[in-house]
């Protein structure tokens, strides 16, 4: 595939794209032209992309360490929602 058919196939799957997919793809674009190029064009990524988020926002191994962190804190801290109470959380939205 050439590049002018590379670069169709992509207009085409944006056109049909959801948000979510937007999201990601507009990330990807952000962190590929914040690289930093050496003069031999290979890409250097002071900080690597490890993970997204559910928004599609790039984190970094310190970005992705320091949520887990949040999220064990929440956990140890009492803030969390078992799935029994959830379930029923839900339940209870189709019965209002």
């Amino acid at each position: 595939m050439g590049l002018l058919e590379l670069k169709h196939k992509i207009q085409m799957q944006i056109e049909n794209a959801d948000e979510r997919l937007l999201r990601i793809v507009s990330s990807v674009c952000d962190n590929y032209l914040e690289d930093k190029v050496l003069p031999d064009n290979e890409n250097i990524v002071s900080e690597p992309i490890v993970a997204y988020d559910s928004t599609g926002k790039p984190l970094t191994l310190k970005q992705y360490n320091k949520e887990i962190d949040k999220g064990i804190d929440d956990f140890n801290n009492g803030r969390f929602i078992s799935q029994e109470d959830l379930e029923n959380e839900v339940d209870n939205w189709y019965n209002e």
